[in-house]
């Protein structure tokens, strides 16, 4: 069965979002009842990034991560098939303050990998990313992202939880993944293309989740694409 990606449908750009399960690649994007992410922590990382897509007449939300002064990094099933975007850096999702456009969307041809670049620089620091990566079962990192909290309260902005890794695992476009467990919180529909980070660097971006729908279980799987096997790519397109 094909694991759901965990992008979200929006209103309108820079408004109150909900949550919306999307398409495998291919589709078009379709609004579902709420879902929540519960446990974890409020954040504050300006790098972390909010994107609001259009596709198709509609919108949709992923979250994404500054790696150059001009580049995003997030998930291919959020850049492929978009037509515009915008970036905003507040990590409020009520008063997100104003976005950036994105003028150029790339997708990698090695699993579920997007680029984003920005018409002028967002002035944020930009992310470091792991050159190389194997999944260690055991180890442990940070994910975020933004979204709807439990109970139905919306979310007032970014969220981050610890997870502990399981193993090697496929994305949504069967690229290499990295399979992770949440410890106090999981990822969930709107957390597409937020990072995985360990050591303090970015190891993977989120593609999948392991059911359709986690509900209110903290300690759901997902799975993150393994930015091994794109950094070469990245590094010719962005220059990172």
């Amino acid at each position: 069965m094909t694991r759901p990606t965990l992008r979200l449908a929006a209103a309108a750009a820079g408004t109150t979002m909900a949550f919306a399960l999307a398409p495998t690649a291919g589709a078009s994007p379709t609004v579902d009842k709420p879902e929540y992410i519960v446990g974890g922590s409020q954040a504050s990382n300006p790098s972390v990034v909010q994107l609001v897509f259009t596709q198709d007449g509609g919108q949709y939300g992923c979250t994404g991560e500054v790696i150059a002064a001009q580049w995003v990094l997030t998930a291919r099933h959020c850049t492929e098939g978009s037509s515009r975007m915008k970036v905003y850096t507040s990590n409020s999702t009520t008063n997100p303050g104003t976005p950036v456009s994105g003028d150029r969307l790339v997708n990698s041809p090695y699993g579920d990998v997007g680029l984003v670049h920005l018409a002028k620089p967002v002035g944020v620091n930009p992310m470091p990313m792991a050159n190389s990566y194997t999944a260690q079962r055991g180890q442990t990192g940070v994910i975020s992202g933004y979204g709807l909290r439990a109970n139905s309260r919306q979310s007032t902005g970014l969220f981050k939880a610890n997870v502990t890794v399981l193993g090697s695992s496929t994305d949504a476009y069967r690229g290499r993944a990295i399979h992770v467990q949440g410890i106090d919180g999981a990822s969930n529909h709107g957390d597409s293309g937020g990072p995985l980070v360990i050591n303090g660097q970015i190891v993977g971006v989120c593609s999948t989740g392991d059911t359709a729908d986690p509900g209110s279980n903290i300690h759901a799987g997902s799975n993150y694409s393994n930015i091994t096997g794109h950094r070469a790519w990245i590094r010719q397109t962005a220059g990172v």
